[in-house]
């Protein structure tokens, strides 16, 4: 896995980093979040400073001041409130003028040497172009493709996958109009969004935008130009860090500028062997986020087509996303040997994974190396997945894990199956699990990333 030389060229002082991410514990624990709050911990354990700069989403609930400082342990976090300065239009969304002073004091008063952003939603394009001005070094690591695609999960509104913006920017627009339905689902959005209307409503905001009312010429704007405007602001990082070879590949083919750098993600977990499971029932799991672009849904549907006393399933997820969602949920599950879990803590993740045989991701997006498959592959655990690359490329077929061919129900029961009819088909399996890669790993590459591109000025893109 690793991409640079034997012996990388580390900074030779302690670096004060600023690491920017769009959510943080203890509310928000989601992967970006493990992977900003393990990326701190090392820099500290390393000699360097770190502090994480997070938000509150305009929505959430607000907090008492415009910025709040508090930690996490031994990182200190400061937290602004974009409730203050919400989005009043579709361009604000990403590109956000009006918080350039704020970001700018924040900057001047951490004082960083190195500005790395982990996600930059809530920030804006603004951050990397106040990075530039001030003359500070800043990184990305790209946790999802919130920089490439209107929904960060290059799906298509009709469950398709998708290669990024085409050059009229209708399967953006298309993306566009579904999402105004669900934020806002007036009489006009959901007319819009109609089957037979969307397309045609498509291709108006992209070849009409200019004759458009105001508020939907600014949306049907803001959608054409998002493309560009992210490419511009990726092009004034340093370089980015890709965690798979899928992500940086489809970055590349999306016109990205900046040096980009595969680095996969390291895992710090209790890497004890799995003690061997016995006989029935065979323990599946799920651990994630309740949202149907994850797929619980469908490992729901296949586990209908197993005998229901041959197989345990438990899930750990919030209700609280969607709610109707993880109301059907329990509806599917009702009549089988299903357990919901709420979401458990950060360092429980290796009891909760030693609990279950076999971890099931049958996501429906590219994903992007998730921490919680690591994890499992770390603690033993074998896995089945999706056959998107963002998943594949961590696993060996048939040695710590089976692909199955995305959202098709059948192909996952048959998978599944497998375990149940050779009830010692996981143990066998766990023997030959295993994720090596740790945190310290990963972090001793980033400030390699720090030591290579820091010097020089800035290859930044023209706006």
């Amino acid at each position: 896995m690793r991409q640079f030389a034997e012996k990388p060229h580390f900074p030779a002082r302690s670096l004060r980093v600023a690491l920017f991410v769009h959510a943080f514990f203890p509310e928000h624990v989601y992967g970006t979040e493990s992977y900003t709050l393990a990326l701190a911990r090392q820099l500290r354990a390393l000699g360097h400073d770190p502090v994480v700069v997070t938000a509150v989403s305009s929505g959430e609930q607000s907090q008492a001041a415009e910025v709040e400082r508090y930690a996490i342990g031994d990182i200190p976090v400061l937290r602004i409130d974009r409730n203050r300065t919400p989005p009043r239009n579709a361009r604000e969304e990403y590109d956000m003028p009006d918080l350039a002073p704020l970001l700018e004091r924040l900057l001047r008063g951490i004082r960083p040497d190195v500005v790395h952003v982990c996600h930059l939603g809530n920030f804006s394009v603004v951050l990397p172009q106040v990075t530039e001005a001030l003359g500070i070094p800043t990184f990305a690591t790209l946790t999802d493709f919130f920089n490439l695609c209107l929904n960060s999960l290059l799906q298509l509104p009709n469950g398709g996958l998708c290669a990024g913006p085409d050059a009229g920017r209708l399967n953006c627009m298309t993306c566009g109009i579904l999402m105004r339905r669900s934020e806002r689902p007036s009489p006009f959005w959901t007319a819009l969004a109609h089957p037979a209307v969307h397309h045609l409503a498509a291709l108006a905001g992209t070849h009409l935008a200019s004759l458009l009312p105001p508020p939907l010429r600014t949306d049907a704007r803001a959608v054409i130009r998002r493309p560009q405007v992210f490419r511009a602001a990726m092009g004034r990082y340093r370089a980015a860090i890709a965690p798979t070879h899928y992500l940086k590949d489809i970055f590349a083919a999306n016109g990205a500028t900046v040096p980009l750098v595969h680095s996969a993600f390291g895992i710090d977990i209790d890497r004890r062997p799995k003690t061997p499971a016995t006989g029935r029932p065979v323990r599946f799991g799920f651990i994630g986020q309740i949202l149907m672009h994850k797929g619980p849904h469908l490992l729901l549907q296949a586990l209908r087509l197993l005998p229901e006393d041959a197989f345990t399933l438990d899930i750990w997820g919030s209700d609280r996303l969607y709610p109707d969602y993880a109301r059907d949920l329990r509806s599917v599950a009702a009549p089988m040997p299903v357990t919901f879990h709420a979401p458990f803590e950060e360092h429980q993740m290796a009891e909760v994974l030693s609990r279950i045989d076999v971890l099931v991701l049958p996501s429906t997006w590219f994903e992007n190396g998730p921490l919680t498959l690591l994890k499992a592959l770390a603690t033993h655990t074998p896995v089945v997945v999706s056959d998107v690359p963002g998943m594949t490329e961590f696993i060996q077929e048939g040695i710590d894990g089976f692909a199955f061919p995305r959202g098709d129900v059948e192909a996952l029961a048959a998978v599944l199956r497998r375990f149940v009819e050779a009830p010692d088909l996981a143990r066998r399996m766990s023997a030959d699990t295993a994720y090596p890669r740790t945190a310290r790993a990963m972090v001793l590459e980033v400030l390699d990333l720090y030591s290579r591109f820091g010097d020089g000025p800035s290859p930044a893109a023209g706006a």
